[in-house]
């Protein structure tokens, strides 16, 4: 079967690779059709992650731990995709959830459902499955990849997220990492939407903007936004920002919340700044550099500080609740949308959402 590859800075290359097979009563399989590049491919797309890294962890600028929990993550080559939408064509024994022609959301990370972790809902750090294993990522290659003919779903019944006819599937395509991403930042607007927000947008571009969508559309009371991207700026403008900012030394005012999806010192120092006494910040962010905080300003002043990897798999269907209740379009983020064909030319734009489809079975 043909399973696109990422190979090194900005080239990413078809190979024909052996098709999975089911080989436990809990596996399925399923077609990807809608695929969507996730804010961290662009890490690996436009740079040589691999080589900064050595030259960082030389002059002692890389935070030692990040090697030990990482490994080599982002070193190619590797199976590309991790968000997608796709269909049921293959159930083992023991599926009942789902069933052949179903529609669903894969989750990238993967997890089992019964540890104690995932019955705790923290589908990220899985205690059954090696730490980290995700598709579309260099540490666990059996996985493989959403850009491929067919990929092997483990626990499928579990894994899968059934996405409802009255939903275009396509526009979440996300829903596997990036809006999920975003939704734990806001959960606390759906019991109290009477909060200010800052969205700090950066690196996890698509993040921000699908935040903003969901705090728009949950009635927070004031959401700003801040970046330096003038397409992203356009966007937030476009989703009723309250007030849009193109540069962190504009930022004059305190919140209740701050989302930052910088993933810079510069972001994270802001944030930090501009959060009130006893609020929070939570972030996206993944700081490869060491990072400085000061945990005594954090501690005078009261701040929460959340960071972690997305449960995309346990909040998934919280967000579709969300979509059903409060109409919400994450298709407004999407800057390109394009054909599986043309899935290569695609992913290389530096835009902020890209998504690739083709027909469904």
């Amino acid at each position: 079967m043909q399973q696109l590859f990422f190979v090194k800075k900005g080239k990413l290359e078809w190979r024909e690779v052996p098709a999975p097979r089911i080989s436990s009563g809990n596996d399925a399989l399923v077609r990807p059709f809608a695929v969507a590049k996730c804010d961290l491919d662009d890490a690996f797309l436009f740079n040589n992650v691999d080589l900064k890294i050595r030259i960082g962890n030389a002059l002692g600028l890389i935070d030692p731990s990040y090697k030990s929990t990482f490994g080599n993550l982002l070193k190619g080559p590797f199976p590309f995709g991790h968000e997608c939408v796709a269909q049921v064509i293959e159930t083992g024994s023991h599926v009942s959830d789902v069933k052949i022609g179903d529609i669903v959301s894969v989750p990238f990370q993967i997890s089992c459902g019964f540890c104690d972790n995932c019955r705790r809902g923290y589908t990220a750090t899985c205690n059954t499955v090696s730490s980290i294993s995700t598709y579309g990522f260099g540490k666990h290659l059996e996985f493989g990849g959403a850009m491929s003919d067919v990929i092997k779903v483990p626990y499928a019944d579990h894994m899968l997220t059934k996405i409802p006819d009255s939903i275009d599937p396509i526009k979440l395509a996300s829903l596997s990492d990036n809006i999920s991403d975003a939704y734990r930042h806001i959960g606390g607007l759906e019991q109290n939407p009477d909060q200010s927000i800052l969205i700090i947008s950066g690196k996890a571009k698509s993040v921000g903007i699908y935040a903003l969508i969901l705090a728009k559309s949950l009635g927070a009371r004031e959401v700003d936004f801040v970046d330096n991207n003038e397409e992203r700026l356009e966007l937030a403008q476009n989703l009723n920002a309250t007030i849009t900012y193109s540069s962190f030394s504009q930022l004059n005012k305190k919140y209740d919340l701050v989302i930052d999806a910088s993933s810079t010192q510069k972001g994270l120092n802001a944030a930090f700044k501009s959060v009130r006494n006893y609020g929070t910040v939570s972030s996206s962010g993944i700081y490869i550099q060491k990072t400085a905080i000061s945990l005594i300003d954090l501690y005078a002043k009261g701040v929460k500080f959340k960071i972690g990897l997305a449960n995309a798999k346990t909040d998934a269907p919280k967000v579709l609740e969300l979509i059903n209740a409060h109409h919400i379009d994450f298709g407004l983020a999407t800057t390109r949308l394009d054909t599986w064909n043309n899935a290569i030319d695609a992913f290389l734009t530096d835009t902020t959402k890209v998504i690739v489809t083709r027909e469904k079975v």
